[in-house]
């Protein structure tokens, strides 16, 4: 019995804190884009469900052309984001899902 303890408390306090679906503490540098843009992932909640939204910021002195997918919802949705503007990106609404992983890919435009 003391050993099952003993193992469940090891694999629990390797699990890491619970994702409470709260934002980012801050941008990202997107690694698959120019340093100029960065983007956080958030879960809002509503009355359903969680809507996951990625907010991209280009503070780049030309426009952006992004790609953005999630590990819920991986069909890539694209976005225009121009110089100095940010943008919000809904991937998914309703998402039982608090927690989601976002990748970002962006090139600049001339």
């Amino acid at each position: 019995m003391r050993l099952t303890l003993a193992l469940l408390g090891a694999l629990a306090a390797g699990a890491g804190a619970p994702d409470t679906g709260a934002p980012d503490a801050g941008p990202t540098p997107a690694p698959d884009a120019p340093s100029c843009i960065a983007w956080r992932s958030e879960a809002r909640y509503r009355n359903y469900g969680y809507d996951h939204i990625v907010e991209i910021r280009n503070g780049c002195s030309a426009a952006a052309e992004c790609q953005v997918t999630t590990n819920v919802a991986p069909e890539p949705v694209g976005v225009r984001v121009g110089a100095g503007q940010t943008v919000e990106v809904l991937t998914f609404r309703g998402s039982p899902a608090s927690a989601f992983k976002a990748r970002v890919r962006c090139g600049l435009k001339a």
